[in-house]
């Protein structure tokens, strides 16, 4: 019986240590790396409160990882499933795990691979967090420096279609009526005050949990009130530094699969007939 009982402790122990084991190398498995990088950039590792230096080009990031940039600087991040991100100057963005990312400071331009699960990618702000399936867009993150509250917020839509969800209670999203054969035809026949009033009710608000928008739309969240803007220069500019960035991307790929073509292997000389026996 001793001996029975000895060999399913020693089983149990054994299968503990493999769980453990191998749920420690999903945790260790590389989500994505730093391709390349310009200007001073830290990486955090989670829970760490000293930051490592980035020196070196195709460095590793995992789970938890955060990626600092001070003036000046930028890092370009290739994910293991092709998305590709540019993290610009005086920004934070969070790993949280592979396909959720947490931008809470600065800029951060992302081009999203479209796949065919059914989980896209998650990008988390205090406010929202957006679903992504197969998208280009901007997300900045305003200063918020005395902590009280949350921190404002931009998002700059470039292609494709995002979906906003509340953390909590819901949005006040502020909707323009765009009526223009009506308004052209009002404003040359109403007066001031009555072109005033009409003015005040082209915006309404609707109160929702959830929401979505596409290719070239922009918003603003402060809190919960949700308002459309405009792209501006920088925006485009930032745009224009990940198209270069997946540009250099896709030339090394198609470099090193030129590399590891082989050349075929001649056929090997068949030998001559021995004729001397006829």
């Amino acid at each position: 019986m001793r001996r029975y009982a000895m060999k399913k402790i020693l089983l149990l122990i054994t299968v503990l240590a493999a769980i453990t084991a191998t749920a420690f190398s999903i945790d260790k498995v590389s989500i994505g790396e730093i391709a390349s990088a310009e200007g001073k950039v830290n990486i955090y590792k989670e829970n760490e409160v000293r930051g490592e230096l980035f020196r070196k080009n195709n460095h590793r990031l995992f789970k938890g990882d955060r990626i600092k940039t001070s003036g000046k600087s930028k890092a370009f991040i290739n994910f293991r499933d092709q998305s590709k991100v540019v993290v610009l100057e005086k920004s934070l963005l969070t790993i949280d795990d592979f396909k959720k990312y947490s931008p809470s400071e600065g800029k951060v331009v992302f081009k999203i691979t479209k796949t065919n699960e059914a989980q896209g990618v998650q990008i988390g702000l205090q406010t929202t967090v957006i679903g992504v399936k197969g998208t280009t867009f901007l997300v900045e993150v305003e200063p918020n420096p005395d902590g009280i509250g949350a921190a404002p917020a931009k998002v700059y839509l470039k292609e494709g279609e995002l979906e906003f969800t509340s953390v909590e209670g819901e949005f006040k999203r502020y909707v323009e009526q765009v009526q223009e054969e009506y308004n052209s035809f009002v404003n040359e026949t109403m007066s001031d005050y009555e072109r005033y009033l009409k003015e005040q009710n082209e915006e309404f608000v609707e109160y929702v949990k959830e929401f979505s928008i596409k290719g070239g739309a922009a918003i603003s969240i402060d809190g919960n009130e949700v308002r459309n803007i405009e792209f501006d220069d920088n925006v485009t500019n930032a745009f224009k530094e990940l198209d270069l960035f997946s540009s250099r991307i896709n030339v090394q790929g198609q470099t090193q699969k030129k590399k590891t073509v082989r050349p075929p292997i001649p056929p090997r000389p068949q030998p001559k007939p021995d004729n001397q026996g006829k």
